[in-house]
């Protein structure tokens, strides 16, 4: 999972989202493999989204998050960039990169920056690679009829699983573009959280895209957690 040690104060809550979010897009990629009890529709669906989220693209992401005892949603609004296992992602509180081996966590308005590697076990989480390599058979993909439109394809996916803590994933495939336009969640708790994706811009990706530079960050404090 994403490392967020650090001397600051981040709630669980905005870290497992946060996690989520790179969960339920790599999930994409690894459904494609899943076809073990599945929907063949759903899997040439979810085929072609997954060989879009192969390219590096940059998009931007609303989050809401609708928690059983309260009344409204809360939102969080994020810039995403992915290629392969590596990614940069901003919020209005903080930016991460990852650059495949080492991961950074900068809160900008704190000055501060914490340092790790993940461990095998925690990019399972991060890495579309490890994913395939170890979630390849914990879905089954179904399509919904009911939600699809003549634009956008609706796939659910259940884990094989029962005892999960997320018991459904949906997502919205648009048909011509065979991008993700939403995804949503539903947990046993009552949780449900939904993002929705904006348009994929293809990105000119270099060594410095998914790598803190200090430079950037003068008199930043730092937490090497390695």
């Amino acid at each position: 999972m994403l490392t967020f040690t650090t001397k600051t104060t981040v709630s669980n809550s905005m870290k497992n989202n946060i996690i989520l979010t790179f969960t339920l897009f790599f999930c994409i990629a690894i459904a494609a493999t899943a076809q073990i009890k599945s929907d063949s529709q759903a899997i040439a669906a979810i085929d072609k989204a997954a060989a879009k989220l192969n390219t590096a693209y940059g998009t931007t992401v609303k989050m809401s998050i609708k928690e059983p005892d309260k009344d409204k949603a809360t939102t969080e609004n994020m810039d995403i960039k992915l290629s392969g296992n590596k990614f940069y992602l901003k919020t209005k509180d903080m930016e991460v990169f990852f650059d495949g081996k080492t991961q950074w966590v900068v809160f900008p308005e704190l000055n501060e920056v914490s340092i790790s590697n993940p461990t095998a076990k925690e990019l399972q989480e991060i890495s579309p690679v490890a994913i395939i390599k170890n979630y390849k058979n914990r879905y089954r993909v179904v399509f919904d009829p009911e939600l699809t439109t003549a634009k956008t394809d609706a796939i659910n996916l259940y884990p094989n699983n029962r005892n999960e803590d997320i018991f459904r994933i949906r997502i919205f495939v648009n048909k011509t573009t065979h991008e993700l336009t939403k995804i949503e969640s539903a947990s046993r708790n009552g949780q449900r959280i939904t993002f929705e994706l904006g348009s994929y811009k293809p990105l000119t990706v270099n060594a410095t895209t998914f790598t803190f530079n200090a430079k950037n960050y003068p008199k930043i404090t730092v937490n090497d957690l390695r």
